[in-house]
């Protein structure tokens, strides 16, 4: 398919044009863009950050013309590789024919590349029938084997200024010291907290030192927010909210999590708006992916978060490979 492989370009983080990066940051596309742009930021900006790392960009333009499809980026982080992430371009049109075609040039020009092995692709994550068509190139193209079941299936919403709601009673919660900003001295507490989350995200777990390694990360760089409580004379983190992705107009939350012990109490819902209140100053959109079976939909729901198309939830999977067959990442 040589004219197909044609309409497929390759950044490295020295070299991504000046259409990929409006692209991007085009008011239709941040809030999508945002498992993307930032990260492209910030190793494009950066060279001393992750030196020698894997960190490129594959640009599938229409045939013929420099319309923009979709993107798929390859990259790594501190803790590991990243799942293939794709983003589709607006105006989002999700034809067959298309996505087949796309995601078939897209496995073509990943294995062609000289440095990349099939290993590499542990899983990819997009909108439902981007990720879909993809494993299934992958799998025919690649011969390796998708797993059936999704490692995610969320929901994703955005919430603005317009949405957001500021909680119109007196909170119920009255054991709450502060909502802040975690510092260094809560390290050892957010290492526990994330691992503990990372035991519900299966395949994807922390080992102690990499959840430390992840904690440290997280209050260094000012990504993570704790709901400090004080109840029966303990004082204890009930709540973490993580915020790790951050381009110029739009910011993600990344993780939520609360120990089984502070559940069902209200610390979740008090942290969430905090941090989104405080994103939306300088952010046009917060944005989050829900799972389709977790509860927690409601509490975003109150806080102001929207699907970005009211009549139908947009729908994001993480389909995952043979783990006999490749390297596990993590994000």
């Amino acid at each position: 398919m040589p004219d197909l492989i044609s309409s497929v370009r390759r950044f490295d983080r020295t070299n991504i044009p000046e259409d990929v990066w409006v692209t991007l940051r085009g008011r239709d596309n941040a809030a999508r863009a945002n498992v993307i742009l930032p990260h492209a930021e910030k190793v494009s900006s950066h060279p001393e950050f992750l030196p020698g790392s894997e960190q490129f960009w594959l640009v599938y333009s229409e045939p013929t013309t420099s319309n923009i499809r979709f993107i798929l980026s390859c990259t790594e982080g501190p803790l590991g590789t990243y799942p293939l992430f794709i983003i589709p371009v607006s105006p989002v049109e999700l034809s067959l024919e298309l996505l087949q075609g796309s995601m078939e040039v897209f496995c073509e020009a990943l294995l062609k590349d000289v440095d990349f092995k099939r290993q590499r692709v542990f899983s990819v994550f997009s909108v439902e029938p981007i990720a879909e068509a993809f494993a299934s190139a992958w799998e025919k193209i690649a011969e390796v084997k998708r797993i059936n079941k999704p490692y995610y299936d969320a929901f994703f919403s955005i919430c603005t200024p317009e949405t957001f709601k500021v909680c119109d009673n007196p909170p119920s919660v009255d054991e709450v010291i502060e909502l802040r900003l975690a510092v260094s001295q809560d390290a050892g507490k957010i290492s526990e907290l994330c691992e503990e989350f990372s035991n519900t995200s299966h395949p994807f777990t922390l080992s102690s030192e990499r959840a430390s390694e992840e904690a440290r990360l997280l209050i260094e760089n000012e990504q993570v927010w704790v709901c400090e409580i004080e109840k029966d004379g303990e004082i204890d983190i009930a709540t973490i909210v993580a915020a790790t992705r951050q381009s110029d107009t739009v910011a993600a939350i990344t993780k939520v999590y609360t120990p089984n012990k502070w559940q069902r109490q209200g610390y979740a819902k008090r942290l969430v708006r905090r941090v989104c209140r405080e994103l939306l100053m300088t952010h046009e959109q917060v944005v989050l992916y829900v799972g389709v079976s977790n509860s927690a939909q409601k509490l975003y729901q109150q806080v102001g978060f929207r699907a970005p198309c009211k009549e139908t939830p947009e729908r994001w999977l993480e389909i995952g490979f043979d783990r006999d067959e490749v390297e596990l990442g993590h994000w």
